[in-house]
């Protein structure tokens, strides 16, 4: 068993003590059920005061990567901006970090080497209190893919040469996330919670535009599967969030999933994502207005399921070859793996009731399967308002 893994099974034992000591599942979602169907009055005044003294802390908010952890009262909305930056560069085969010169000997049909990569998310998060213990919300965002890149030719003596290394971006709109946060359990003498995450993702986001390749520039080819906007299919969200709350600190575990619920138009269906992750906060200044964060997440992705035909099938060149099979990035065998990370950062409430949270995550532990490009680091950013 390696590292990741290793961590992934100790964190989902301490989930599963946590929640089994809150509550028995089943029945508590029951009981949640009777109670929203059966319009029973209900006194929440006591919660309500309580929700509002918590929610002002900066803490209750999850780290700035995270999403989906924290509720509103029904007379509440948030509008949130969120910036995320994701860094990549080198190609890794399993845990080992390829040169140029050696990707082109392990995998001799290649005739573009991926240098480097960058993700930015711009975010429009908004969500709307509809009960005590149900929040709606959707997440709009625009995205902005660029990817650095050397092509090679055969120089006819049986080498490859290379050639000016060349740029290529793709943005707009990405895929449209939305559902509902549902507080299936409160324990105000413990302080704890734990949040159901009912979620969906339209695949509003573009896979089939086209760039100029970079063999041949008189030629149009789609873009590879790391620079598209979208997964191309329906994705169900579902995820459970547990958080604790003491006089000056948090701590939450998250697990977020995004599962394709089918294959894209193109003919594939991208890679399954579990996402679990445990942080602390701490609130360390007088007024209560400062906290910093310290996250783990440990990250498994499946392979894709069938291939994009216009990557995969395409024949160019003499002898003929695919585009797959001349870049690592359009090969989607190439595609899943496991992966630890470690986020810091910092939260700040500020006067005007709004709120700063900001992160930076670095990769602890890569394990791809396939040639794929790793991660440098991401940051995450947002500035969130209440009203």
């Amino acid at each position: 068993m390696n590292f990741s893994r290793l961590l992934l099974a100790i964190i989902f034992c301490g989930i599963s003590t946590a929640a089994s000591a809150e509550i028995s599942f089943l029945s508590t979602i029951q009981n949640r059920l009777d109670e929203i169907t059966s319009n029973r009055p209900s006194d929440h005044i006591a919660t309500r005061e309580m929700k509002a003294e918590k929610y002002s802390r900066p803490d209750t908010h999850a780290p700035a990567h995270l999403m989906g952890a924290h509720l509103h009262s029904p007379d509440e909305q948030m509008i949130e901006y969120k910036y995320m930056n994701m860094s990549m560069s080198g190609l890794f085969n399993g845990q080992t970090e390829l040169t140029n010169a050696q990707v082109l000997d392990q995998f001799p049909m290649t005739m573009v080497v991926p240098e480097k990569m960058n993700m930015e998310m711009h975010m429009l998060h908004y969500m709307k209190g509809w009960t005590d213990d149900i929040t709606l919300y959707v997440m709009p965002m625009w995205i902005v893919n660029t990817m650095e890149m050397t092509p090679y030719m055969d120089n006819g003596m049986g080498m490859k040469m290379p050639m000016a290394s060349q740029r290529r971006t793709n943005s707009g709109f990405g895929d449209l996330p939305f559902g509902a946060l549902w507080r299936v359990r409160s324990n105000e003498e413990e302080n704890t919670e734990l949040i159901l995450n009912i979620g969906f993702s339209a695949p509003t986001g573009d896979i089939d535009g086209t760039t100029t390749s970079p063999m041949n520039p008189m030629m149009q080819i789609e873009y590879p599967y790391p620079m598209r906007l979208g997964a191309g299919t329906w994705m169900a969200r579902p995820g459970i969030t547990w958080n604790k709350y003491q006089e000056d600190s948090s701590v939450g575990v998250q697990l977020q999933t995004n599962i394709a619920l089918g294959k894209s138009d193109a003919g594939y269906a991208p890679s399954d994502t579990y996402r679990l992750n445990g942080w602390y906060s701490k609130i360390f200044s007088e007024d209560k207005t400062w906290a910093y964060t310290l996250r783990m997440e440990s990250i498994w992705a499946s392979d894709f399921q069938g291939v994009d035909p216009q990557l995969e099938t395409m024949a160019m060149g003499n002898p003929p070859m695919t585009i797959a099979q001349m870049n690592p990035a359009a090969n989607g065998s190439f595609k899943g793996g496991q992966f630890l990370n470690f986020g810091y950062g910092m939260i700040k409430s500020l006067k005007d009731g709004s709120r700063l949270n900001f992160e930076i995550t670095h990769p602890v532990h890569q394990d791809f399967h396939g040639l794929q490009m790793g991660t440098d680091w991401t940051i995450a950013a947002s500035w969130s308002k209440s009203y």
